[in-house]
């Protein structure tokens, strides 16, 4: 099930996206006094308790699911918050502001945990009632395949994404320049191929890096100015905090920090409070993305209800 699933293309929608055509006057002037995605960029810091995500990996690592990581429940979060907030899965495309039409995620994997280690990005998709056994075995499928004792240039099985990293860095700097003007002009107005879009992290619902697996704390990363990302999510390092209770007794709870950078043009933040409120809920209980949602909402883009 995909958003907007059997929704018909009209006038002044994309390939990748539907036009939101009930936006306030503001929300209509707002991309226009703010072009660039580095005009509107807002930062959101939030700590996540995950006591009970660790305890769920315990018990379905036991289960099978070997390779199961905080990565796979956060990814399921990510995705059942979409289902239930469906506004944060929309971009800015020229300036007008548009549902997107899928929910594609983009991930780094380092090929070595060292200085000179390359690196590889998968962008898995999810449906959007998708439970975390589909969400880890659409990121196992990417990741199962990166072989991570050659370079990138070196790997005859690397992803579509790679190859095209590869050619555009062999070309001569005129060359590349004068590719990338024409890529923005025609990203412009929705115009890229579909197979450069489907291959590109730039156009994607959600980045996410994890800064904890390298031990550190997470930072504010940019949303790139190229392509339809709006969000960009980074994980930090876990640790132990122990809390005082009413009663005076001691609890200890095992958090994540989290650092969040969006293009407020998008949506407001009634919005994106409310995705934070859901996700908060969702990571206190894991055990709800072992079931796929009750009820999943579709973003409302249409000034009078849609006949279905």
């Amino acid at each position: 099930m995909k958003p907007f699933e059997g929704r018909k293309r009209r006038y002044g929608d994309r390939k990748d996206g539907f036009l939101v055509r009930n936006m306030a006057p503001m929300e209509v002037v707002v991309p226009y006094i703010m072009p660039e995605k580095s005009d509107a960029w807002v930062l959101f810091e939030d700590s996540f308790d995950v006591t009970a995500v660790q305890k769920l990996l315990r018990q379905q690592r036991k289960a099978g699911w070997k390779g199961l990581t905080t990565y796979h429940v956060l990814f399921a979060a990510l995705v059942r918050v979409i289902s239930k907030v469906p506004q944060i899965n929309r971009f800015v495309g020229g300036s007008h502001v548009y549902a997107r039409n899928e929910i594609k995620f983009a991930m780094v994997v380092k090929k070595g945990m060292h200085f000179d280690g390359d690196r590889t990005i998968i962008t898995p998709r999810f449906e959007v009632d998708s439970t975390l056994k589909d969400v880890y075995d659409r990121v196992e499928e990417q990741t199962s395949t990166i072989d991570k004792t050659v370079k990138v240039e070196d790997d005859e099985n690397g992803s579509g994404l790679d190859k095209l990293e590869i050619l555009l860095a062999h070309l001569p700097s005129f060359v590349l320049s004068t590719a990338f003007f024409f890529i923005r002009r025609l990203e412009k107005h929705g115009w890229l191929p579909k197979k450069l879009v489907d291959l590109s992290p730039f156009h994607t619902s959600i980045f996410v890096t994890n800064m904890g697996s390298m031990g550190v704390s997470p930072v504010y990363h940019h949303v790139y100015n190229l392509g339809t990302l709006s969000i960009f999510v980074a994980l930090g390092k876990q640790y132990m905090k122990n809390e005082v209770q009413l009663d005076g007794s001691i609890t200890s709870k095992q958090m994540i920090d989290v650092k969040v950078v969006v293009d407020e043009r998008i949506t407001d933040g009634f919005v994106y409070a409310s995705a934070f409120k859901e996700m908060h809920d969702i990571m206190m209980h894991p055990e709800v993305l072992l079931e796929k949602p009750e009820t999943v909402r579709e973003d409302v883009i249409d000034r009078k209800p849609r006949k279905k």
